[in-house]
This record gives C-alpha cells, sequence and structure tokens, in this order.
C-alpha cells in the first residue's frame, strides 16, 4: 500500500488521505473521535502528587519527544499535550 497525507495533529482536521491499495482492502479517513486522546492521571505517590503544573508538562513534554521520536514517530505529523 502507498499512502499520501497532508499532517495535521492530535486535536486538529482530519487530513485528506489518499490510499492505493494494493490488495483490494478499503480505507477511510480516521474519524475525528479518534484523532485527540485525553484523560486523567491519579497518583498517590505524596511526592509527586505535589508536583507543580510546569513539572508535570515537563514529564508529558519528554513523553511526546519519546512518541515523535520512537518507531512510531512517522506516524505523527504533529502531537502536543497539555497539561491543565
Amino acid at each position: 500500500m502507498s499512502a499520501s497525507t497532508t499532517g495535521h495533529g492530535v486535536g486538529q482536521p482530519a487530513a485528506a488521505v489518499i490510499c492505493m491499495p494494493a490488495t483490494g482492502m478499503n480505507f477511510a479517513p480516521i474519524s475525528p473521535q479518534h484523532l485527540s486522546i485525553s484523560g486523567t492521571l491519579t497518583t498517590s505517590n505524596i511526592i509527586m502528587a505535589n508536583w507543580s503544573r510546569e513539572m508535570w508538562q515537563s514529564v508529558v513534554n519528554r513523553v511526546l519527544r519519546m512518541i515523535t521520536s520512537g518507531p512510531f514517530g512517522t506516524h505523527f505529523a504533529t502531537a502536543f499535550a497539555i497539561v491543565t
């Protein structure tokens, strides 16, 4: 299969995707509900529980760097995370 995409980040509108399936498989654009991941992190570790928002943002930024540079990095045109 060969594919051409114009990438957008997590939480952004879906990009146009053109697929040329070699085996006749069906492909479709990714649904907007699957372009964003959100959640809540809870910890019982007293030290981590008292970390500042900036400290958590630093941890999340390291996770983003690992995701985008790891084996699945080519699957992320853009990735961002915000700690609130």
